[in-house]
């Protein structure tokens, strides 16, 4: 009985103790949310200073709309949430992209985001170069990229080809192409997660935010919701003891993607579509996401080569030498989408896998990792698809999408990974 007091005294303390954390996180947020909407409420600020801490060109809205012909349907792109995406020609002659961001219909927050990244890392060989800007229009704003000639990963995995009697065929990447691509896509991600401080979150990893060169080397574009981490992002261990609900405490950026560890199940998912050649599966479709990756990552066992051949790209099968290759990435693809954050590798661990792939088979880590992903691999398609009990624990999906298997055995998660 003594010891079942003590036990609560401790609890409650604690509880109290983080409690109290959060009320001076939140109290602090506060304060800071206040001070950037009284400074974004005065656009003229906006538009001036800030125009003086960014690199690159200040051009007129009459050369934007020069370039863009206008912004003639011709010329556009696409459609993006934070902006439409038009190629231009500059008085020189040089290709651009520019993108046009209608404030009437896009959060100022958007491109905000993007300059402030721009502002303090100007120029990465594995991010997309700002060329320059037009912030001067109170409504549209105007941001100029350098021109990808292979457009993204999304339309350039497979390439249509128009032979002489006009019927289209498809050309895909070759396995060198496709392993070069995801090992610098790594390198991007891991300069923002491992060497800035705080770290950087990119929060928008997928096939069309990987750019390509008329080299295939890659730059990431999809900016504008790229946010640092703050805090650690994993739940405290009070926070596990006490069996509190996640939501239990926000992340201080209120958003629940704004983790490395998001960005690196979202990068799993680009390896697994690499090798599965299957690309349009959209992570907001939580429903179709977990169908494919049920149908997808049973087939990715470390013990057995031959059977990632199931899901392998049909195209990659006359490159037999590589198999060795294609398996070891499907590997690291299934240890990265691990539903439990703090089970996922670093990434910089995904990079040294990618770098040199087949030592993934022998590492460690990689087989510990792949254990504890295995569960969720095999479950079947039912579970998959929402909550249910089995006789041993539960398989939770969470509000964000993700399913997980929730061990009520065990109270803590030991970590394969070394940080």
């Amino acid at each position: 009985m003594v010891r079942d007091i003590w036990e609560r005294l401790v609890r409650a303390t604690l509880l109290r103790e983080e409690i109290r954390q959060i009320a001076l996180e939140e109290s602090s947020s506060s304060i800071s949310s206040y001070s950037s909407s009284t400074t974004s409420s005065n656009s003229s600020l906006l538009d001036t200073n800030f125009n003086h801490s960014i690199p690159g060109i200040l051009f007129t809205y009459e050369q934007i709309r020069q370039a863009t012909n206008d912004f003639g349907e011709q010329n556009l792109i696409k459609h993006g949430h934070s902006g439409d995406l038009f190629r231009g020609i500059l008085e020189d002659g040089n290709q651009v992209v520019i993108k046009r961001i209608d404030l009437r219909s896009v959060k100022s927050k958007f491109y905000v985001s993007e300059l402030e990244f721009f502002s303090k890392i100007f120029s990465h060989t594995r991010f997309i170069n700002l060329i320059g800007h037009s912030l001067t229009n109170v409504v549209e704003k105007f941001l100029v990229y350098i021109y990808m000639p292979n457009g993204d990963l999304s339309n350039s995995l497979f390439k249509k080809k128009i032979p002489d009697d006009d019927l289209y065929s498809l050309v895909s990447l070759d396995w060198i192409t496709r392993l070069k691509i995801a090992t610098e896509a790594a390198e991007g991600l891991t300069f923002l997660h491992e060497e800035c401080s705080p770290p950087i979150v990119h929060r928008n990893v997928q096939a069309s935010s990987i750019l390509l060169d008329e080299k295939f080397e890659v730059r990431f574009g999809s900016l504008s919701e790229i946010c640092e981490q703050r805090g650690s992002a994993r739940p405290k261990m009070i926070t596990r003891l006490l069996r509190l609900p996640r939501n239990f405490k926000k992340s201080s950026s209120d958003e629940p993607n704004a983790t490395c560890g998001y960005d690196v199940y979202c990068f799993g998912k680009v390896l697994l579509e690499l090798v599965t050649g299957k690309l349009g599966v959209d992570m907001s479709d939580t429903a179709n996401l977990k169908i494919w990756l049920a149908e997808s990552l049973p087939y990715i066992s470390i013990y057995d080569r031959n059977l990632v051949t199931k899901i392998v790209d049909p195209s990659l099968f006359t490159e037999e030498d590589h198999l060795e290759e294609i398996w070891a990435i499907a590997i690291v693809s299934k240890v990265c989408l691990n539903s439990k954050p703090s089970k996922r590798p670093p990434m910089r661990y995904v990079l040294k896998g990618l770098e040199n792939p087949l030592a993934v088979i022998r590492d460690e880590c990689y087989r510990k990792a792949l254990k504890t992903t295995e569960d969720i691999g095999s479950m079947s398609l039912d579970k998959a698809s929402g909550i249910t009990t089995d006789d041993r624990n539960t398989i939770v999906t969470w509000p964000d999408g993700v399913t997980e298997r929730w061990d009520h055995n065990k109270m803590l998660d030991s970590n394969v990974w070394l940080y």
